[in-house]
């Protein structure tokens, strides 16, 4: 009878220890929010991390979530709603020159997220042009972007300034969203003739037969949008001061996964498929060969390339910006 019960007894300790070890491994998680613009491919890193659970390798429990438009997300890491925002850099210089900080610790982009496409009508003939005489084409058109003063629509006054267009005036501009199948169907009802779209919008264009790339922002063809500090993870500089582990923890989750899609692309086309999977694998082959072109292997951040991104957006406000205070490179491995 005893041995029995002593049987019993080590057949209950043997079913609960597992079950403890996995609720003991779980509470001792470090939960991180984190909030991301829409679903763009760009943020590549993010969906990686989540898959090949590198948050969890890493002693984290990440709580996601998806806004639509960047003025929220940057409102949740201003409040501190969140602890990790990704977010333009554009967004953490507007924040600046009001008098309000927030910081870029991971460069996830230094390049535009968004190429050009243009119509048929447009694109024909014009594969022999330098970038002026492709500007100059855009005069009398409808270009679509995602939202009223965003990065493309900042990208595209540059471009028109310099090549001597006005924004408003020579260009009219609509406002489609972030979703591709918004731009598939401008470009199909012919409500647009160009559009600087997030991918994977912008090659669900291209396949569907309604356009073509007309200016290859992110493979570098126009100078100014080169090397810069693009999108980024952000922090609060509270967030920075109280949770500094915690952000180390983040940047080595984004960095290994960052690293995965720069040095491993059939396992990053793989793991990328399995987050979008209504696109064909052919389609998400093409966009991963064109976003992988603006994910940097090392996300560090000079300011040689927050004065290059300034320069361009040029946001408005009564507070000068101290450049070194609105990056840092702390939390990126040596």
């Amino acid at each position: 009878m005893r041995g029995r019960r002593l049987s019993l007894l080590l057949a209950a300790l043997l079913a609960i220890f597992p079950c403890a070890a996995i609720f003991s491994s779980t509470a001792s998680a470090e939960p991180v929010k984190i909030v991301n613009i829409g679903h763009g491919y760009y943020a590549g890193a993010l969906y990686v991390a989540k898959q090949e659970k590198l948050f969890e390798k890493h002693g984290l429990e990440p709580e996601i979530s998806y806004v639509q438009g960047g003025a929220l997300a940057l409102q949740a890491v201003l409040t501190k709603q969140v602890d990790v925002g990704i977010l333009s850099y554009e967004h953490v210089l507007t924040a600046a020159v009001q008098g309000k900080q927030i910081v870029s610790i991971f460069n996830v982009a230094n390049r535009p997220v968004n190429n050009i496409i243009g119509s048929g009508k447009l694109v024909d003939g014009s594969e022999k042009l330098g970038i002026g005489e492709k500007v100059v084409r855009l005069k009398g058109r409808r270009v679509g972007v995602p939202s009223a003063n965003g990065s493309g629509e900042k990208m595209l006054k540059v471009l028109a300034k310099k090549f001597a267009l006005a924004l408003p005036g020579d260009i009219t501009m609509a406002y489609l969203g972030a979703e591709a199948a918004g731009y598939v169907a401008a470009f199909q009802k012919d409500l647009v003739d160009a559009a600087l779209p997030f991918e994977p919008a912008g090659v669900m264009v291209e396949q569907a037969g309604s356009g073509r790339i007309f200016l290859n922002l992110m493979s570098g063809e126009v100078p100014e949008f080169r090397d810069l500090i693009f999108m980024t993870l952000t922090a609060h500089p509270d967030t920075i001061a109280q949770k500094p582990d915690l952000l180390k923890k983040v940047a080595l989750a984004f960095g290994e996964a960052q690293r995965l899609l720069k040095t491993d692309p059939a396992r990053g086309k793989a793991l990328l498929a399995k987050e979008y999977p209504t696109m064909t694998p052919d389609s998400n082959d093409k966009v991963y060969d064109t976003v992988s072109q603006i994910w940097p292997l090392d996300p560090r951040m000079t300011e040689a390339q927050a004065r290059a991104t300034f320069a361009y957006l040029q946001p408005e406000g009564p507070h000068p910006i101290d450049f070194p205070k609105t990056f840092t490179n702390r939390f990126l491995p040596d």
